[in-house]
């Protein structure tokens, strides 16, 4: 039996999260931060074999990238299908409108595309050279105020220290995190050498096995 520490509801199997509040669910004893440990993958020590498509799949599943892949095309077609009306003298009024909104969504969305596609960047060249050192997961939740492709992204925050200071990050994807993944329970992060303030976890949250 699994009881949720925010509402109360009970559940007679384990799941990450309450379908009655969204609260995280503590894991059940044989499954707690203990037997998580035994079994925690060691990343293998710098440089490791991580691919450059990577990069394609952590945007694949990042809410932030696919939305703004949905406004770029919706912006060209506004675009598009405003100059033609803008051309036209007798549709000019409803043309500029349509293509200075097309205009607004196709840059918004490729700033955030190249926002994103960066970000995956910093991911991949983290999990091929970052240092790696034990953290803690803070918090597992899911946005169900966002829905990306019929699903809802999940937000993983961790703390972990380096060199005396502890810092604090996140990843947020579309695929569900492991169970192992829960509060409390240890986790290998990987930061920057140089930035530390940089981090993600081990093995990578987007479904990207090997990594």
């Amino acid at each position: 039996m699994v009881t949720c520490p925010w509402c109360g509801t009970n559940y007679t199997s384990f799941q990450p999260n309450c379908d009655n509040c969204g609260g995280s669910l503590p894991l059940p004893p044989e499954m707690g931060p203990s037997a998580s440990s035994a079994t925690l993958a060691t990343p293998p020590p710098p440089p490791r074999d991580v691919p450059r498509q990577a990069v394609w799949h952590i945007l694949s599943s990042d809410g932030w990238a696919i939305s703004g892949l949905v406004f770029s095309l919706l912006g060209l077609v506004f675009v598009v299908v405003g100059i033609p009306l803008t051309v036209s003298v007798v549709a000019a009024f409803v043309g500029l409108p349509f293509g200075g909104l097309g205009l607004v969504f196709l840059c918004g969305g490729i700033a955030v595309l190249v926002w994103r596609y960066q970000t995956a960047n910093r991911t991949v060249e983290l999990l091929r050279e970052g240092e790696a050192t034990l953290g803690e997961i803070v918090s597992v939740t899911q946005n169900y105020q966002v829905r990306v492709n019929g699903r809802y992204p999940w937000t993983v925050e961790y703390d972990y220290e380096v060199d005396g200071h502890l810092y604090g990050g996140k990843v947020t994807s579309l695929s569900s995190p492991d169970l192992s993944q829960q509060p409390g329970s240890p986790v290998y992060v990987l930061y920057g050498p140089d930035d530390p303030d940089q981090s993600t976890l081990y093995p990578s949250p987007y479904g990207y096995y090997g990594l």
